[in-house]
Order: structure tokens, then C-alpha cells, then sequence
């Protein structure tokens, strides 16, 4: 659709210039959302390869495809800002000059473009961490089928997304009157169609990545409640991540990609654009807490005093005072064992080597009547061996 036709759609059915604008559409909402959840997600990344290089020195391509994916979405971050501040996001398109329509368009095509292949990165970033922990059997084949799923549809979609015209930079330039398809906007019915395919197809892959782990609560290793806690923690940010796609589906859906209930981008576009930026900052933070987590509360246990310890005195004999060190002469000093053993009666001094306590420290052995048992007992307990293992190579 040329720049003219597009205008004069958009003037059929105008808006209320006058209107208030939304919280999601002013300015310390977008900066605050997104600038506050990139940092959260360069810090959970930091930790992620500090982790992997420095601390187990086990990297691998989860690791390549999660900083690829936080680099994109950062300049897809860096896109939204500039388009809330020369492009004009959050106003009425047809308020904005020429010179801010086209920023909003190019700022818009660079955002979109890393968000739909963010997507994809994300998921595959995952699923390599899955194969990790699935070395054989059924979830490995289940994983593997689902990679090459989700890379096709990426590589798809991403295309699409980056080659809205022909040419490229007719998508921002309508005067050169170009050829678009899809997110292109050569009509409302396919840019709609396009971006709700995507988006229901992105929520179904969220669904399958973050179900196929939930094997792990079955695992035997996993039930101390400390394991438990954690990997439920995990999945309750996984829960979040799916909550939100499913949101920005349901946004999209009812204003059938910001032509609802007229035609205009800038107005109607940032609760998705919030969304989107949101989703993929969340999936970064929730690929990474298994990495850096485990080695980061590790180390805050040593720094942190976690358990209160109680000291207690009991004594064994029924006398006061017949210890060792509670015993000391007239001029302060304490008495010996030797010394100790010639204040006591003969009686006494049998009873003191019969004591329970005292044989066992001198016989270990001891199988005496009435006494305690001591030694060093091993129980192996033998289990079928699992076909994946949860440490990674």
C-alpha cells in the first residue's frame, strides 16, 4: 500500500486526535518497562557466561544462541526507545509529519524483525540446554524434532520479517511504491493474518518447550525440597514467559495487528511492542537461572549464615564437677587425669572405665551388652540407570 493510499485509509475512519492518551502509550512507561528488564537480562546473562567460562568452563551452542539472542534484543530495544522519541510511538499516526512516519516505519521494521527471530533464538537456545540433560531415549528424539521444527518456522517467519518488500527499504520509503507482502502491508487482511500466524504458532512452541522438562519432577535426584523449590521456581518464570505470549496473541487478535478499531500504528501498537520486549527479556532470564543459579547459591552460603547452631552440655555422671577441665588445684591450675583418678575411690574409678562413653572410645569395636554400637556403615542401593543425565558434559 502506497504512503498516499495509506493516508487516505486511515482518513476514512479517523481517530479522536483530542483523546488522553493510555499509560501504555506514555513515554515513562516504555522506557521504564524496557530499559528496567534489559538490565535484568544482561545481568542474568553476565551470570550465565561467567558461569560457563570461568567457573565450569563448559560451553556450548545453548550459550552462542542466548547471547545472539540478547544482542538482538537489545537493538530491538534500542529500535523502541527511538521510535517513542523520533518516530512518534504512542501519538496518532496521522498527527506525525512525513520525516516522523517514515522513523517510525524503519524503527518499527528493526524491532519486529529481532523480535519474530528472538523468538526462534530463544527456543533453540533452550532446547540445545535440554540435550544437555536428554543424552538418550524418547525426550532426546522428542527435542532433536522439536529443533528442527521451531528453526524452520524461524528461518520462515524471520524472512518475512526482514524482507517485507521488495525493495527492503520501501517498507519505510512508501515513494518508492514497492511490492509488499505480509508484514509488509500490502493490505490489512494479510499484514492481520501474518502477525496472528506467527504469534499463535510463537505460543504453541512456548507450550512445548516448557512442558517437555516437566519429566524432571519424576526424577528420584529431584525430590529433596530444596530441588524441588528450584526447579518450581523455574518453570513459575517459564509459566510467565507462556502467560505473556498468550497475552500479546489476545491483544494482537482484538486489534487485528493495530487496524482495530481504525488504522493506526503508533497509537494502538505499544502494549504488543511492551509485551514482545517483556516476553523475550523473561525467556533470556529464564534460559539462564539454571546455569548460574546452582554456582551463584553456592556461594552465598559461604557468605551468609544460614543455620543456627545450638551448643549443649550434658552430663554423664550422676556427680557434679568429675570432668577433666572442671577440675583445677588451689592455685588455678588444671588438674590431670593421673591427678584426677587419685581423688576418686577405687569404686568410682571402675565405674568411670565401665562407663558406655568411655569404652567406646577406647574399644570401637565394643558388642558389650547394653552398649552402643559404633563403626562406619555403607548402604548401596542399586537403581536402574536413567537414560539422561542432569549435569551437563
Amino acid at each position: 500500500m502506497a504512503s498516499q493510499d495509506l493516508i487516505l485509509e486511515m482518513l476514512r475512519n479517523p481517530p479522536d486526535l483530542n483523546e488522553p492518551q493510555p499509560v501504555p502509550n506514555r513515554r515513562e512507561t516504555i522506557f521504564g518497562s524496557l530499559i528496567s528488564f534489559k538490565i535484568l537480562a544482561c545481568f542474568a546473562v553476565f551470570l550465565r557466561l561467567y558461569t560457563r567460562f570461568v567457573s565450569v568452563r563448559k560451553s556450548w551452542w545453548d550459550d552462542f544462541f542466548v547471547v545472539l539472542a540478547f544482542l538482538m534484543s537489545v537493538t530491538g530495544g534500542v529500535a523502541v526507545l527511538l521510535a517513542d522519541d523520533r518516530g512518534g510511538l504512542g501519538r496518532h499516526f496521522l498527527s506525525l509529519d512525513s520525516e516522523q512516519r517514515r522513523n517510525y516505519l524503519l524503527f518499527f521494521y528493526i524491532s519486529n524483525g529481532t523480535y519474530v527471530t528472538n523468538t526462534a533464538l530463544i527456543k533453540i537456545s533452550l532446547l540445545f540446554q535440554y540435550l544437555r540433560i536428554f543424552r538418550t531415549g524418547t525426550l532426546r528424539w522428542i527435542c532433536l524434532f522439536l529443533l528442527a521444527l521451531i528453526t524452520l518456522w524461524g528461518l520462515v517467519y524471520s524472512f518475512l520479517a526482514w524482507v517485507p518488500c521488495f525493495p527492503v527499504q520501501g517498507f519505510w520509503d512508501r515513494d518508492l511504491q514497492p511490492k509488499c507482502y505480509g508484514y509488509g502491508f500490502s493490505d490489512i487482511s494479510s499484514f492481520a493474518i501474518t502477525f496472528e500466524t506467527h504469534t499463535a504458532l510463537n505460543m504453541a512452541f512456548d507450550l512445548a518447550v516448557f512442558l517437555t522438562p516437566l519429566v524432571l519432577y519424576r526424577e528420584p535426584e529431584l525430590r529433596l525440597r530444596k530441588q524441588l523449590w528450584a526447579l518450581t521456581g523455574l518453570f513459575s518464570v517459564g509459566a510467565v514467559v507462556v502467560f505473556i505470549s498468550v497475552w500479546r496473541l489476545f491483544t494482537i487478535v482484538e486489534s487485528k495487528a493495530a487496524t482495530l478499531p481504525y488504522i493506526d500504528f503508533t497509537w494502538n501498537a505499544p502494549v504488543p511492542i511492551i509485551l514482545s520486549c517483556l516476553e523475550i527479556d523473561l525467556a533470556i532470564i529464564c534460559a539462564s537461572m539454571p546455569i548460574f543459579w546452582p554456582v551463584l547459591s553456592k556461594s552465598l552460603a559461604q557468605i551468609i549464615v544460614l543455620t543456627e547452631v545450638r551448643i549443649t552440655e550434658h552430663r554423664r555422671l550422676s556427680r557434679g564437677g568429675e570432668y577433666e577441665l572442671e577440675h583445677s588445684g588451689r592455685d588455678g591450675s588444671i588438674k590431670s587425669e593421673t591427678e584426677l583418678t587419685r581423688t576418686m575411690s577405687k569404686r568410682e574409678v571402675n565405674e568411670h572405665y565401665r562407663d558406655r562413653y568411655v569404652i567406646e572410645q577406647v574399644d570401637p569395636l565394643s558388642q558389650g551388652v547394653g552398649l552402643a554400637q559404633t563403626g562406619v556403615e555403607t548402604n548401596i542401593v542399586g537403581r536402574k540407570k536413567s537414560n539422561w543425565s542432569l549435569r551437563g558434559p
